[in-house]
C-alpha cells in the first residue's frame, strides 16, 4: 500500500486534490448527515475524498475521449478505482459518490480536508484554485490508511475588497450573508439568460484565473446543470 504513489497517479490524471479522513473522527454535523442517509460509517476505518483543481481533469479527459454518457463521472470512477487497485492493495471500497444514493456533504467534508471555505458564490473558494476546483469521488474503506489534508491557509474572500462577483451577479443571487439559490435558477431558466450557460459571478472572481476552466469545460458542466433544472423544475429545452 503506497498513499503517496498513489497520490501523484491521481493527480497526473487531473484529480490532484485528495483526502482521507478517520471515519470515527469525522466533523459531528458531516457524520448525521451520512448516518441519516444510511452511511455505514463504524463499518470502516477511512473515508477517502478525491478532487480536481485546474484544467488538468479535462486536459487528460479529452486525451482519452468523451464516449460515454457522462464522461466526468465515468473517469473520475474509473481512474479512482484503478487508484484503490493498484496502490491500495485493492480494498473493497464502499462507494459513496458519485452514483449512489447517499447524502454526502461534500462541502462540509471539503472544507475539514483544508480544500475551501465558504463563498459568497454559495460554493467553495480554494486558497490554491480559487473557485474552480470540484469533487470528483469518495468511499469508505476497512485499511488504516494515513490521514490526509492540506495544511491551512487563509481563504482568499479574506482579502478581497472589490467582491466582483457580488457586483456582478445580474440578479443579486451573490451575497456575503447568503446565496439566493432560488433567484439563481429562475434567472438561469428564463430564456435567453446570459447565466444559462456559465456562471458570470464565478468568472468574475480575480483569484488565481491560470486555474481558470476553459470555456468548452465551462459549457460543458453548466449544459448538465442547465439540463438538470430544466428536468426537476419540468421546464422545455428553449
Amino acid at each position: 500500500m503506497d498513499l503517496q504513489k498513489g497520490a501523484q497517479f491521481l493527480a497526473d490524471g487531473g484529480l490532484n486534490l485528495l483526502a482521507v479522513f478517520d471515519c470515527a473522527g469525522l466533523p459531528e454535523a458531516s457524520a448525521q448527515i451520512m448516518a441519516a442517509s444510511g452511511v455505514p460509517l463504524p463499518d470502516y476505518q477511512r473515508l477517502v475524498l478525491v478532487g480536481h483543481g485546474g484544467r488538468r481533469m479535462w486536459q487528460a479527459l479529452q486525451e482519452k475521449g468523451m464516449a460515454t454518457d457522462d464522461p466526468v463521472d465515468h473517469y473520475s470512477i474509473t481512474l479512482t478505482q484503478q487508484f484503490i487497485h493498484d496502490y491500495l492493495e485493492d480494498s473493497p471500497p464502499l462507494w459513496l459518490y458519485p452514483g449512489t444514493e447517499f447524502l454526502i456533504p461534500l462541502q462540509q467534508l471539503g472544507e475539514a480536508a483544508g480544500w475551501s471555505y465558504p463563498s459568497p458564490l454559495g460554493s467553495g473558494i480554494s486558497p490554491v484554485f480559487g473557485v474552480w476546483f470540484a469533487y470528483r469521488a469518495a468511499f469508505l474503506i476497512d485499511s488504516d490508511l494515513p490521514l490526509l489534508r492540506q495544511n491551512s491557509e487563509k481563504s482568499p474572500c479574506e482579502s478581497c475588497l472589490d467582491q466582483p462577483c457580488i457586483q456582478t451577479c445580474p440578479v443579486g443571487a451573490v451575497r456575503q450573508d447568503a446565496f439566493d439559490i432560488t433567484g439563481c435558477v429562475e434567472h438561469r431558466l428564463r430564456p435567453g439568460s446570459p447565466c444559462a450557460g456559465r456562471c458570470l459571478a464565478r468568472l468574475a472572481c480575480p483569484y488565481f484565473p491560470e486555474h481558470r476552466y476553459t470555456m468548452p469545460q465551462i459549457r460543458y458542466h453548466y449544459g448538465r446543470s442547465l439540463q438538470t433544472l430544466r428536468a426537476w423544475y419540468g421546464v422545455d429545452k428553449q
